[in-house]
């Protein structure tokens, strides 16, 4: 079984858009708030049914976005 980095990647994303925020004027409305990244679980009983992760950004001007990192 090979190890799949989607939670590497995920929080890599989430850190370089928050950074971002702060850091460089031009992306300030780019990224306006930053969640929490949202795993892949089942809706009951709460086991993994996959390494999908999901992060969702909102910017400036209220616009939502949704990022997803997955294993192909």
């Amino acid at each position: 079984m090979n190890l799949a980095y989607c939670d590497a990647f995920a929080s890599f994303i989430r850190k370089s858009l928050i950074s971002m925020k702060v850091e460089d004027e031009h992306f300030n409305t780019l990224s306006g708030l930053v969640y929490d990244i949202k795993m892949d679980l089942h809706p009951e009983d709460g086991y993994f049914l996959s390494t999908k992760k999901t992060l969702d950004v909102t910017d400036a001007y209220g616009k939502s976005y949704r990022i997803t990192v997955e294993e192909l």
